[in-house]
């Protein structure tokens, strides 16, 4: 009995124990970016109550702000108030920019002139507004550690 183990003292240990650590490893740094996931909270003034619906639209990237249907998080909320806030949750740390606007005649869309100015109520994070066009991100950037909080006021 012996001799048989010691001839098996030469064999490497399975790779299901490997494994199992790996899926712990895993699983742990998959709970730990949870922990680091933050809330963005807006708070939405100049709100026109009772008229159509708001959307607001939440970017984390300079080369599509605000390009619609190319940011992160959006919500679309009923103008019942005055004002509003929106909480974003499970964002990761990092900066975020946002634009917001009142659909008055319930379209689904920001009425714009013949020139290509809005002629419903929009806004920008931190009161960011462009000379001639929207406003950079960095302009309208909250930094998000683990969260961040902003304020738009439509005009």
């Amino acid at each position: 009995m012996l001799p048989a183990m010691q001839s098996m003292s030469h064999l490497k240990p399975s790779g299901k124990p490997r494994c199992a650590r790996a899926l712990l490893a895993l699983s742990a740094s998959l709970a730990a970016a949870n922990v680091f996931a933050g809330e963005l909270i807006i708070e939405v003034h100049g709100i026109t109550p009772d008229r159509g619906k708001v959307y607001v639209a939440v970017y984390d990237r300079p080369e599509s702000f605000p390009t619609s249907g190319q940011q992160r998080v959006g919500q679309v909320v009923a103008a019942t108030d005055g004002h509003l806030t929106l909480h974003f949750g499970d964002l990761p740390p990092g900066q975020y920019a946002a634009v917001a606007f009142q659909d008055l005649n319930g379209n689904g869309k920001l009425d714009k002139n013949f020139l290509g100015i809005p002629k419903e109520p929009y806004g920008f994070s931190n009161g960011a507004r462009g000379s001639a066009g929207p406003p950079k991100f960095s302009e309208a950037a909250v930094t998000l550690d683990p969260d961040g909080t902003t304020t738009i006021v439509l005009k």
